[in-house]
């Protein structure tokens, strides 16, 4: 019988091989490690641009971090190496200590765990896919506050101190975008305003 057909009894009660605890235990180590971690999170990435193709979403850019070989994630790996050379092994704007921690566990919708101090790979312009200049590695809990809103209401709502740190760090991977930070949010396009590229966006926008 192939392994991945095989069933185990627990309990009473037969389940499949995904669900036995030791397998759950093996694949939750895995996960934890900075290897498996990444290449987790790679998927996530690989799943996002999967659906924007479906959805006919165009995103400038391309996705850098794409690996084709099974089980590998260097490239991301790296990119995140290279944050923790020039930020510390934190979050650049909230810094919090990361952490990789994955539960594995199985949770209705209603009853899921949030580890905020994790890392957590973000775009900073989302109408631009995972480019190396266009990621970095925050905590889950600045990724969940960001989403997708304008800067003017993360400056109302978050932290005064993430907010500075946040914008040296736009500044200092796309210093040409410094107009566009006065007085609005900067990596929204998709919204409502005017349907055109950040270049565009701050310029004619209110014209």
């Amino acid at each position: 019988m192939p392994t991945h057909k095989m069933e185990y009894k627990i309990n009473g009660g037969w389940v499949k091989r995904g669900e036995a605890p030791h397998f759950r235990e093996s694949n939750r180590k895995s996960l934890n490690s900075k290897k498996g971690f990444f290449c987790n999170k790679l998927n996530m990435i690989n799943y996002r641009e999967k659906k924007w193709k479906e959805r006919g979403r165009f995103l400038y850019g391309e996705h850098e971090f794409r690996d084709d070989r099974r089980g590998r994630c260097d490239k991301l790996m790296e990119a995140f190496d290279e944050q923790v050379e020039r930020y510390g092994y934190k979050c650049p704007i909230t810094l919090i200590p990361f952490t990789m921690e994955t539960a594995n566990e199985k949770f209705d919708i209603n009853n899921q765990i949030k580890t905020f101090s994790n890392i957590s790979p973000d775009r900073i312009f989302n109408h631009t896919r995972y480019t190396k200049q266009n990621t970095i590695f925050t905590s889950q809990l600045w990724n969940l506050k960001k989403d997708e809103s304008p800067m003017e209401h993360l400056e109302l709502a978050l932290n005064p101190e993430w907010m500075e740190r946040y914008k040296e760090i736009i500044m200092e991977r796309f210093p040409d975008q410094k107009y566009a930070l006065r007085d609005r949010g900067s990596w929204l396009m998709d919204q409502g305003n005017c349907g055109k590229n950040v270049a565009e966006l701050w310029q004619n926008c209110d014209k």
